[in-house]
């Protein structure tokens, strides 16, 4: 009788087992924006993050932030033209009664990215010393006059930093 009943229990938690098992699927979206001649990106390679919150001090304003970036191209002997795709501003998105556009300044290597092609020379960008790689540049996103926001709220924007190799070197 003990066997038949320790028999039983084994075959029902059997049975209970195999009803609970099944297969999980993890769907994982993947893709990638591809331009086979030149990519801005972290200075180890990896990719620029697609997010970044500003932090704000009241009474001081948005604290600037900065990456060391690199250009990375498939030919290190053409220049590089950098500009912005629109103005860079942080906008109100929920935001108290008086909130307005707050300008924004983007910094390339020291440089001010405007909306107008600011050339960066192959020479002075690509050293050699990482094949296809430039040199090590800060990427700065920074409040244009750092001073209080007196309306709060959530403020977003959106910059978007545009490269081109040139055909040529001048």
């Amino acid at each position: 009788m003990k066997t038949y009943c320790r028999n039983a229990v084994l075959a029902i938690a059997l049975a209970a087992a195999s009803t609970s098992a099944h297969a999980v699927q993890a769907d994982i979206k993947i893709w990638a924006d591809v331009d086979p001649t030149v990519a801005l990106m972290r200075a180890d390679g990896s990719a620029l993050p697609d997010a970044v919150k500003l932090a704000y001090q009241p009474g001081n304003g948005l604290t600037p932030w900065s990456e060391q970036v690199r250009i990375f191209s498939n030919d290190a002997s053409k220049d590089i033209s950098v500009r912005l795709a629109n103005a860079a501003e942080l906008r109100p998105v929920v935001a108290a009664t008086g909130a307005t556009p707050i300008p924004m300044t983007v910094n390339l290597n020291g440089r001010a990215l405007q909306l107008s092609n600011l050339d960066f020379a192959a020479s002075d960008l690509f050293d050699g010393a990482l094949p296809g790689a430039s040199i090590a540049m800060p990427l700065e996103i920074a409040q244009t006059t750092r001073a209080p926001i007196t309306a709060a709220g959530l403020y977003e924007g959106l910059v978007s930093v545009v490269l081109l190799q040139k055909t040529g070197s001048p």
